[in-house]
């Protein structure tokens, strides 16, 4: 049995049709240099995915100052994010940039299925 043939059309459905939340997700290709300018810049592919939204919560940091918590769901089929996400990606949710903090954990068998991603506000 192939399990990605089973889990992965399951993450699929679930994240596009059953939750289905407009992302774009922005992955990070590293810091690149450019010796024509002499300058270096972050390289960035962007996504524009389905998510499936846990929660969005608030995390207070002492006194009066708080910071916005994301944790949400993708997948990695064809319309979804091709590689694995890490911290220095972002994602745009409800016209707000979210930094990556955590990817826990990213399910997978022979390749990719999915990934829960926490985010904090920018």
């Amino acid at each position: 049995m192939d399990i990605d043939a089973v889990f992965k059309p399951v993450a699929k459905q679930l994240i596009d049709s059953v939750f289905p939340t407009d992302i774009v997700y922005r992955h990070s290709n590293g810091i690149g240099y450019d010796p024509a300018t002499g300058s270096a810049s972050n390289s960035v592919t962007t996504y524009n995915i389905k998510a499936g939204v846990l929660s969005r919560g608030r995390v207070e940091e002492g006194g009066v100052a708080e910071t916005y918590e994301l944790r949400l769901y993708i997948h990695h089929d064809t319309s979804g994010m091709p590689s694995l996400p890490t911290t220095a990606d972002s994602v745009v949710y409800d016209g707000t940039e979210w930094k990556v903090t955590q990817v826990d954990p990213t399910y997978s068998s022979a390749g990719l299925i999915a990934s829960k991603i926490t985010a904090r506000n920018q």
